[in-house]
């Protein structure tokens, strides 16, 4: 078995903890579930992709800006969560 890399992980780790709970304030049918969680990780890949960085010297496990990542994720959640999907 392969070892998964620590920032890809991380990264599914913070979408999938944004997703539950955008999907347990917002959420209505099962299906939202994935549709936030496709939300919530493109939100921490565009956050991990730019390089968004807040200037204050937080720390960045394995690379990863977590607070600019859960923020973008939750604007696009919020944003996502106005959608009838």
């Amino acid at each position: 078995m392969t070892d998964l890399a620590p920032a890809p992980l991380l990264l599914v780790l913070i979408a999938t903890a944004c997703a539950a709970l955008a999907h347990l304030l917002w959420g209505r049918r099962w299906r939202q579930i994935a549709f936030f969680w496709m939300v919530a990780f493109a939100g921490c890949l565009l956050a991990y992709g730019i390089g968004l960085r807040v200037p204050l010297p937080l720390p960045a496990p394995a690379g990863v800006p977590v607070l600019e990542a859960v923020l973008v994720a939750w604007v696009l959640l919020s944003i996502a969560s106005r959608l009838r999907v």
